[in-house]
């Protein structure tokens, strides 16, 4: 129940930081980047025109996409959907009543830029967060999921089409005469990628650390000084050499970046015969944090 509560608490906080970057960098600047957001900003002047709050067209068009995420992915995608998709709008709504979209936009000279650089940080921050604590940004998610369940395409290629479609969209000014805004679709391109390198980050590299593969005859040296000098666990096996056929032990231990360059100075005092190399793990799942008890 307390791990359930804190993942709720940071998907709350991951929508939030969305929507910062939504309601005070991308609506005022117009940027697309793709969503259920991108599609409010495409119809912002159709909005006004009705005096409708954007943070209302959320509610609708989130409803909408839960309806539909009921009925073709189930209730498991539901229920893991449907906080977000209240939050979001909600957030939105209460900024609405709070400030205006260019308090922080008005007071910088070049506005695209600012937009895309922030705006972008700050969703791919906010996405990253909800899906490391197991959470779903709601939207577009049960399009791009229904395309890659139906028609069987992996689901990076349905989520990049959805937000593709949404920003070559964005482009069109469909004033007389319709015109094409092509700065506009680039930096919204540009976002997409960025926002997707912020969420790699976060829920990849966020956990990715070294292994170090240590074959030894004096394991118990060198385990001894992992626990007393770096304070990690590692794993032992029974190795044989192809070409001597000598017994080692070959000790697995994952670690920091930092932690490995500690430990190549400990098995150089420690045992400088001993063959090590270091593999680079994208992610550590588990009990890689359990120190081992002194």
């Amino acid at each position: 129940m307390k791990l359930r509560i804190r993942q709720y608490l940071f998907i709350a906080l991951g929508v939030l930081i969305m929507d910062i970057g939504y309601y005070y960098f991308y609506s005022p600047s117009n940027l697309v980047a793709g969503g259920v957001t991108g599609l409010s900003i495409i119809f912002k002047p159709l909005l006004n025109a009705i005096d409708m709050p954007q943070s209302i067209f959320l509610y609708i068009v989130e409803g909408i996409c839960l309806l539909l995420g009921l009925i073709l992915l189930g209730k498991d995608f539901f229920l893991k959907t449907v906080l977000a998709s209240v939050l979001a709008p909600t957030f939105v709504l209460i900024f609405e009543y709070i400030s205006p979209q260019d308090v922080i936009l008005k007071t910088v000279e070049n506005k695209l830029l600012i937009a895309f650089i922030c705006g972008s940080f700050l969703q791919g921050l906010g996405i990253g967060i909800c899906l490391k604590n197991n959470g779903s940004t709601g939207g577009l998610d049960v399009v791009q999921k229904s395309i890659s369940k139906y028609l069987h395409v992996p689901y990076s290629i349905a989520m990049y089409f959805t937000d593709w479609v949404i920003v070559l969209l964005s482009g069109f000014n469909y004033s007389t005469p319709i015109s094409y805004n092509f700065e506009y679709v680039l930096f919204g391109i540009f976002s997409v990628y960025f926002a997707a390198y912020i969420i790699d980050m976060i829920t990849l590299n966020a956990r990715s650390k070294r292994t170090a593969y240590i074959i030894t005859s004096k394991k118990e040296e060198i385990k001894e000084a992992i626990f007393k000098n770096i304070g990690r666990g590692c794993t032992e096996s029974e190795v044989t050499g192809g070409y001597t056929s000598e017994a080692k032990t070959m000790l697995i231990c994952v670690l920091t970046k930092s932690e490995s360059y500690k430990l190549s100075e400990i098995i150089k005092e420690v045992d400088n015969e001993a063959f090590t190399f270091f593999t680079a793990t994208r992610e550590v799942i588990g009990e890689y944090d359990r120190k081992p008890k002194p």
